[in-house]
């Protein structure tokens, strides 16, 4: 077909999305200016700026633009007079995949770090927020390609253990921090095989020192068990680094305490902590002592959970069957010895019987005597001879089911943990403080299930390992982002007092940056003789979402965002 039937002249439809709203939220991080700043580029002979490249990347992921190659068709789609204003930018293929390859390689001779933290402290000045815990945790990326070379710097993209089993796929870490609300702080890249027990401390030192500079003292640092162990224990202690933690079961000492919480039945009932789907939640109870650990006094919080027993029966059932299992191939092996006195046979028995009753289960045993006639010859013995009598020894033992009082004790101890601190208020980090901050390292777990969320790279993104860990940081700065998103809105929700309609009629305080991102997928604006307009049809909740998000519709769809960067 030539022509276009029926076509009204001076009328376009754009379909901006979230577009302006993540494109605004980036220059409040001021993604661009950092870039720019930190980077080498010839500002005279370039039309486009390396941070404008990186923003746009940043907005291209964030508002789905899967896969990721070709970008400048999501770009041809947007309308580029409003949202650069005041730039050199006159078509979408200034934004082509070529052009961000190239940015990308000039982000990874630049510290990435300080441009993740920068940018965050940013954000986190911006809205006005403090940081008085800190959670860190790590995750693992599997990547498909060939590469050069598999390393840049210190990162490495490497053959490693992951949780998805992939051993055919060379993987990296990203090592997180994010703030009690939930925002990111601190992002790194790091090779495959790093270890979480090397990290740990060492991003909790270098944080420190970072956020300390910028004015942010007494800062709780909150971490798996993999923070504790014998040498990150001196280094934090030498620092005066305050800390939340679980203690590994490698240490006696968890076992000790568990023992003296049940021994003492000193509990202090929490009751539930969870304010949704009440009859579902876990009821806690804790017992809490000073004690020493590797020459330094900590606060440990022995910590009950009523769900955690639900949940650990079945593991619990499993090893009880393998102890039983072994204890009767040991009462086996005890049935065939031979001992030469009764004593002897006694004594082993008794052995394997303390075993098992130590072990929980029910046991019975007796001693045999036994009388073996044998002659000194083959054959048939001669006429009146007499038989040699050899006298031996034998135990017996009867395995029986786990004692009942013994399994309900077993179940009570396996649904415990115990939590190590070292915190300088505590009476702010109460037994109740420290759990409920404890409990809150799976909100950075939550994060790493957003960046882990499949995009489909183009070539021109994986043909070297520095445009990969360049790329992993631009996927760190996405987050940043969509975390602030998420934030912002509920803040709106809940000073409105308001809640977004989900399908089958739900409500929800708490929507998701997936649900965000639906609702702003159904924004269109009508281009009318250069004058730009929204639908009449156009769905209100998207409208609410706009201000939830803190934004004037208006402004930030109908009129030219401001730029902070040349």
């Amino acid at each position: 077909m030539s022509k276009r039937p029926n076509v009204v002249r001076g009328i376009n439809i754009v379909r901006p999305r979230a577009v302006p709203v993540i494109t605004s939220l980036c220059r409040t991080a001021r993604i661009a200016e950092i870039v720019n700043r930190m980077v080498k580029w010839d500002e005279d002979k370039a039309r486009v700026s390396p941070g404008l490249l990186i923003e746009a990347l940043v907005v291209c992921i964030m508002c789905g633009r899967k896969p990721l190659w070709k970008v400048e068709q999501f770009w041809a789609d947007q309308d580029l007079e409003l949202l650069f204003q005041g730039v050199d930018l006159t078509s979408s293929h200034q934004l082509n995949d070529d052009a961000l390859g190239r940015a990308l390689d000039r982000l990874a001779e630049v510290d990435m770090k300080e441009l993740l933290s920068t940018a965050s402290l940013a954000l986190l000045t911006a809205h006005k927020l403090s940081m008085s815990t800190i959670h860190l945790d790590t995750t693992t990326i599997s990547v498909q390609g060939a590469y050069e070379n598999d390393s840049h710097g210190q990162f490495k993209i490497e053959y490693a253990y992951g949780k998805d089993h992939r051993t055919d796929l060379k993987k990296f870490k990203i090592g997180a921090a994010i703030q009690q609300q939930g925002l990111p702080v601190f992002s790194e890249l790091l090779s495959g095989k790093k270890s979480d027990k090397e990290w740990n401390p060492e991003a909790v030192l270098e944080m420190k020192e970072l956020f300390g500079n910028k004015g942010y003292k007494d800062v709780v640092f909150v971490s798996d068990c993999v923070l504790v162990h014998t040498e990150s224990l001196k280094l934090l202690a030498n620092e005066h680094i305050q800390f939340i933690s679980r203690l590994p079961e490698t240490f006696n000492l968890a076992g000790e305490l568990k023992s003296l919480a049940f021994e003492k039945n000193d509990w202090h009932d929490l009751g539930h902590l969870s304010t949704s789907d009440f009859k579902k939640a876990a009821r806690y109870q804790t017992y809490s002592i000073r004690h020493e650990l590797c020459g330094r006094m900590y606060d440990f919080v022995v910590v009950q959970s009523s769900t955690l027993e639900e949940r650990k029966e079945k593991t619990l059932l499993r090893r009880i069957k393998i102890q039983k299992d072994e204890l009767e191939k040991e009462a086996r092996d005890l049935a065939r010895r031979n001992f030469a006195c009764e004593p002897d046979a006694k004594s082993a028995m008794d052995d394997l019987m303390a075993k098992a009753l130590a072990l929980g289960f029910g046991v019975q045993g007796n001693t045999l005597k036994k009388e073996t006639a044998s002659y000194s010859h083959k054959g048939r013995p001669r006429k009146g001879e007499q038989p040699t009598i050899a006298v031996s020894y034998h135990a017996s033992c009867v395995i029986g089911d786990i004692r009942d009082e013994f399994y309900e004790e077993l179940k009570k101890k396996e649904s415990t943990f115990v939590l190590i601190a070292s915190v300088k208020d505590r009476e702010k980090y109460n037994d109740m403080g420290i759990l409920l901050e404890y409990k809150h390292q799976s909100s950075i777990e939550t994060k790493f299930r957003f960046i882990k969320s499949p995009v489909y790279l183009g070539p021109v993104f994986l043909e070297k390992p520095e445009r990969v860990e360049a790329l992993g940081y631009v996927f760190m700065l996405v987050l940043l982002v969509a975390s602030y998103l998420e934030y912002r809105v509920r803040r709106g929700l809940k000073e409105a007092g308001q809640a977004v309609l989900l399908p089958g009629n739900k409500k929800t305080d708490r929507p998701s940056v997936q649900t965000i991102m639906e609702i702003f997928n159904l924004i269109e604006v009508l281009i009318i003789n250069g004058e730009r307009y929204f639908p009449e049809n156009l769905p209100l909740q998207a409208f609410s979402m706009i201000e939830w998000a803190g934004y004037d519709p208006t402004k930030i769809y109908l009129e030219p965002l401001a730029c902070n960067f040349a």
